[in-house]
Formats: structure tokens, sequence, C-alpha cells
């Protein structure tokens, strides 16, 4: 607990920090382009149309939820599963490729994996606010039960900053583990339900392997951000999902910031 609360007092005391690298790293990406910064709304947007063509048109999907057209349903989700992977994937390498470079700053180490989630959060608000759009032209009702998004928005931040602070620090003590997450992630991504239904999917018979499917936490979040705008019930109500995703995301925050701060003083030796 003490190591919890010593990384945490790091995130909040060297926010202003943490805000500056990421908005110097995102003008630094595209600052040799044309469009500069507008590639921040571009990409999401070109990701949205091609999975509209193929998923819309070519294969003419269908939603799991009644009444509620496919393509919303699948950009909402969609948008959340790639600020979640694209999130996960930088922040594991956030200390290592930077570790010199942090090692003549005075600022902790530990602030870089919030520092990358940070800088994908504005492509997921753009692409998220396309799916809104969406779904409020085809005729979707705005509800009470939209202000979830921002629990689930609170709860993508820590489970990343938990999972970020462990996956950085053990890719410093063990270079192949990005390349094991890397292949892990692609498999995550077809039983996260950001493209189909993973109870659809599996169909009846298998309720026990679909239940342990979505007690998984990238589910967890794509599903809850789209029940927040889709859905009629809140959050608290799914008990079960909600107590496995928290008590997991503490405990990979609570063996990460160990793992952190008992290696952190040697990390530019490991490197």
């Amino acid at each position: 607990m003490k190591e919890i609360w010593l990384v945490l007092k790091e995130q909040f005391k060297y926010f202003p920090v943490m805000w500056r690298l990421a908005n110097y790293e995102k003008k630094a990406r595209y600052q040799n382009h044309a469009l500069g910064n507008f590639w921040l709304f571009l990409n999401p947007f070109m990701q949205v149309a091609t999975y509209w063509i193929v998923f819309g048109f070519g294969f003419n999907t269908q939603s799991p939820v009644k009444d509620v057209p496919y393509m919303p349903w699948l950009i909402i989700g969609l948008a959340t599963w790639l600020f979640i992977n694209t999130s996960f994937m930088d922040t594991t390498w956030s200390i290592s490729a930077n570790i010199w470079q942090i090692a003549r700053m005075k600022f902790p180490m530990s602030i870089m994996p919030m520092m990358r989630t940070i800088m994908n959060f504005n492509a997921f608000i753009y692409m998220l606010a396309i799916g809104v759009v969406m779904a409020m032209f085809y005729g979707l009702p705005v509800t009470w039960y939209w202000l979830q998004v921002i629990y689930y928005i609170f709860a993508a931040f820590v489970f990343l900053y938990a999972v970020g602070i462990f996956n950085a620090t053990v890719t410093v003590l063990l270079r192949d583990y990005q390349q094991i997450m890397q292949t892990v992630m692609r498999f995550i991504f077809w039983v996260s339900g950001a493209l189909f239904s993973v109870s659809d999917k599996f169909g009846a018979g298998h309720e026990r392997i679909v239940r342990a499917l979505e007690t998984n936490p990238f589910y967890y979040l794509v599903s809850g951000v789209r029940d927040a705008f889709f859905g009629h019930t809140w959050f608290w109500e799914n008990t079960y999902p909600t107590l496995i995703f928290w008590v997991f995301t503490f405990g990979v925050m609570l063996l990460g910031s160990h793992l952190h701060i008992k290696f952190r003083a040697y990390f530019a030796d490991l490197v």
C-alpha cells in the first residue's frame, strides 16, 4: 500500500509536467506534416470510415442490441478498444524507450505510463464523439445513463495506469515482454467484444466460457462504455464483473508499484 500511495502522489504532484509532455509529444508527432494536428481527428475518422464500409456495407452485420443500429454500436466500442489497446502498448515501452532522457530530467519515471495514456485520449474523444453523433442521427434517445461514461473513462485511466506501471517496469527487466504483450493483445482483441458480441458468437451451451471471457477487464470497459449509451442499467447493478475488474486492477497496481519502486534506481543500468 505504501508503494501505491507513493506513485499516486507522484501522479498528482507532476500532473502539469505530464500534461506538457503529452502536448509536446502530440505536436512533435505531426510537426513535419502539412495537416499538423488535424491528423488527431483525421486518423480516427478514417478508421471509422473503413469499418463502416467493411462491416456496415460489406458484411451487413447486425447489432446484438435490439433497436440499436450496428454502426454506432461498433464505433463506440471500437473507440474504447483502440484507446485501451494503444495506451496499453504505449505504456509498456514508455520507460525503456526514454530512460536516458528521463534520467536527466527532474521528475519521476512513474509518470511516463500516464503521460502516454493522456496523449492518446484526444483520439478516443474524437472517435467516441463520431459514434455518439451517429447514434443521435439514427434517432437513439439521450438518457441519464449516458452519464455513466464518466465512470468508465475514470475506470479506464485507473486500469491503464495499473497495467502501465507494471508493464513498463517488467519491460525494463525483461526485454522480450513487450513482444509477448503484442501477441497477447492480438488475441484479446477478438474476445474484447469490440467487433461482435462474445455471447452471440459462442452461442448456447458455452455459458461458462462466455462468462469467463466477459470478466476480462478489456471486455468490461468496452461493453461498459457501450452500455452507457445503449443500455438501461447502472454500472453498480453489474456487481460481479465490476468487483472482478476492481480487484484485478488493484492487484496489478499493487504489484506494479512494488516492482517499480524496488527497481527504478537500477533502470538505467538494466537498459
